[in-house]
C-alpha cells in the first residue's frame, strides 16, 4: 500500500505541467461562473490562460529523466518533453494571435484550449492504449465544443461533420485495439510481453491491427482518408482557433504514430506509404480549385500531413528528427500563414482569394511578409519550409538507398512533383495581393503596429530558420 502510493506521489511530481494546466482551467471556469460578461473579464481569462502556458512550458523544460509514471500508463523522457514543448509553443502563438488582433473571446473558448492543452500533452506521454484513448477523446471532443462555440450554422455544421468522422475514427481505432489485446494479453504497447506475444502472428495480421488503430492519431493529423471534416471547420472556426487545430494536434499525432510503428514489430512501409500519398495527393489537387483561403489552408493542410509523415516512413532516428523539424517550422509557418489571413479580413470582411487583390498597392510590407510565408508552405529556398522538405526527403532517399524498396522512390518522386504542384494555390496570394488591380470601393485602414510586428517576427523566424536551422536542431 505505501510503495503503491509512493509511486503515485513520484508519479504525480513527474506531471506538474499537466497540473499546471488542469488549475488553469479550474481558475478559468471560476472566472466564468463569478465573474461578468464583459472584456476586462475576457481578458483575465486570457491573461490566466496564456500565463498557465507559459509555466508549463517552463516547467517542461526541466523534465529529462525517463520515468514510467501511473503503472505504465505514461512514460516521460526527453522525446515526450520536446513533444510538449511544440505543443505549448504552438499554444503560446495562437495566445499572442488572439491578442494582438484583438479577438474578445468568451473565457469558455480557453477552457476549452487549455483542455486541448492537456489532452496533447497526455497524447504525448501515452504509453498504453489506454491513455492513449483517454487522451485522444479528451481532445475529440473539447476540439468539437470549441468549433460549435460560436453557435452560427456554419459552425453547427461544421462540428457535426466533425463529430460524425471523430466518432467513426474512435470506433475503427478501438476495433484495432481490441485486435492488439486479443494478439498480446496487454495494452501496454511498450512493454515486452506486447512486442513478443504481437510479433508471433502473422504479418496481415498485425497491419490490420495497426492499420485501424492508426485511424485516431490520423483523424488527429487530418491524413487521409480521415480528412474530411478538415475544410468545413477551417472555414467556419474563428481564425486563430484554426490556426491552434491547423497544428497543434498534428504535434501530438505524430509523436504517437512513431511510438506505435516503434513499438509494433512489422514492416508498414506500405501502410504509411499509402497514407502519404492519398494524403498529399487529395490535399494538393483540391486546394488548387478553392476560392476560399482558408478552405485552401485546410486542404494544404491534409498535404502538409503527408509530408511530414515522410519522416516517419524513414523508420529511423534521423527521419523521426526531420519531422520534428517540419513540425518546429510548420508552427511559425501556419501561424503566420493565418495571421495574415485575419489581418486581411479585417480590412476586406472576406477571406477570399478575389479581396486581395491590390493590397500590395496599400500595404507592401504585408504582402512581402505574405510571400514569405506562402513561399515557406510551399517549401522554397529562402525559407526554412525549404529546409523542412529537403529534410525529410533526405531521410526517406537514404532508407531507399538502404532498403531498396520501390515504394519509398514512388513517395520521393511524388512529393517532389507535388511540391511544385502547391506553388500554384500558395503564390495565389502574393499573386493577388501583387498583380491584381485593387478594388476601389474599399476602404483601408492602417494596420496596428502590434499586429505588423508579431507577423514580421513570424516571418523572421521562418527565414533564420534557413539560415540557421541548427537553432531548433540543437533543441532537440
Amino acid at each position: 500500500m505505501l510503495e503503491q502510493l509512493s509511486h503515485i506521489l513520484s508519479s504525480t511530481s513527474a506531471i506538474s505541467a499537466e497540473i499546471n494546466l488542469v488549475l488553469g482551467i479550474v481558475l478559468t471556469i471560476i472566472l466564468i461562473a463569478f465573474g461578468q460578461k464583459t472584456t476586462a473579464f475576457r481578458t483575465a481569462a486570457w491573461s490566466i490562460t496564456f500565463l498557465a502556458f507559459l509555466l508549463a512550458f517552463i516547467l517542461v523544460l526541466g523534465q529529462t529523466e525517463p520515468q514510467t509514471i501511473f503503472n505504465g500508463l505514461f512514460l516521460t523522457d526527453h522525446i515526450s518533453s520536446l513533444g510538449k514543448e511544440l505543443t505549448l509553443v504552438a499554444a503560446l502563438a495562437i495566445m499572442l494571435h488572439i491578442r494582438v488582433m484583438k479577438h474578445d473571446l468568451d473565457g469558455e473558448f480557453y477552457v476549452m484550449l487549455l483542455s486541448i492543452v492537456l489532452g496533447l500533452l497526455s497524447i504525448i506521454m501515452a504509453n498504453s492504449f489506454i491513455s492513449m484513448f483517454v487522451a485522444l477523446e479528451t481532445v475529440s471532443i473539447c476540439s468539437y465544443i470549441l468549433v460549435a462555440m460560436n453557435g452560427k450554422t456554419k459552425n453547427l455544421e461544421a462540428s457535426i461533420k466533425y463529430l460524425i468522422f471523430g466518432a467513426a475514427s474512435t470506433a475503427i481505432m478501438l476495433y484495432g485495439i481490441s485486435l492488439f489485446y486479443g494478439a498480446a494479453g496487454t495494452l501496454n504497447f511498450n512493454a515486452e510481453a506486447f512486442q513478443t506475444n504481437v510479433a508471433a502472428n502473422q504479418n496481415w495480421v498485425i497491419l490490420t491491427a495497426l492499420a485501424l488503430t492508426l485511424a485516431g492519431p490520423l483523424f488527429k493529423l487530418s491524413a487521409a482518408p480521415f480528412h474530411i471534416w478538415a475544410p468545413d471547420v477551417y472555414e467556419a472556426t474563428p481564425t486563430p482557433l484554426v490556426s491552434f487545430l491547423a497544428v497543434a494536434p498534428k504535434i501530438g499525432a505524430i509523436f504517437l504514430i512513431n511510438k506505435i510503428l516503434i513499438s509494433v514489430p512489422v514492416d508498414a512501409t506500405l501502410l504509411l506509404s499509402v497514407i502519404i500519398l492519398l494524403s498529399i495527393l487529395i490535399g494538393n489537387f483540391a486546394a488548387i480549385s478553392q476560392k476560399d483561403t482558408k478552405r485552401m489552408m485546410g486542404y494544404s493542410g491534409i498535404a502538409q500531413a503527408g509530408f511530414i509523415l515522410i519522416g516517419l516512413l524513414a523508420f529511423q532516428g534521423a527521419g523521426f528528427q526531420a519531422s520534428i523539424f517540419y513540425l518546429a517550422v510548420y508552427i511559425f509557418m501556419s501561424a503566420g500563414a493565418f495571421l495574415l489571413l485575419d489581418i486581411i479580413s479585417n480590412q476586406t470582411k472576406s477571406y477570399l482569394f478575389e479581396s486581395m487583390a491590390g493590397l500590395s498597392q496599400k500595404f507592401i510590407f504585408l504582402a512581402l511578409i505574405g510571400l514569405v510565408l506562402m513561399i515557406g508552405l510551399v517549401g522554397l529556398p529562402p525559407t526554412a519550409g525549404f529546409t523542412s522538405k529537403f529534410l525529410v526527403f533526405s531521410s526517406i532517399y537514404e532508407q531507399y538507398a538502404s532498403g531498396g524498396q520501390k515504394i519509398l522512390l514512388w513517395v520521393l518522386v511524388f512529393g517532389l512533383i507535388n511540391t511544385a504542384v502547391s506553388i500554384y494555390y500558395y503564390l495565389k496570394i502574393p499573386y493577388y495581393m501583387f498583380l491584381k488591380k485593387p478594388s476601389e470601393l474599399l476602404e483601408y485602414k492602417a494596420i496596428p503596429v502590434a499586429q505588423t510586428l508579431y507577423l514580421a517576427i513570424l516571418a523572421f523566424i521562418v527565414l533564420g530558420l534557413f539560415f540557421a536551422p541548427q537553432w531548433v536542431q540543437g533543441w532537440f
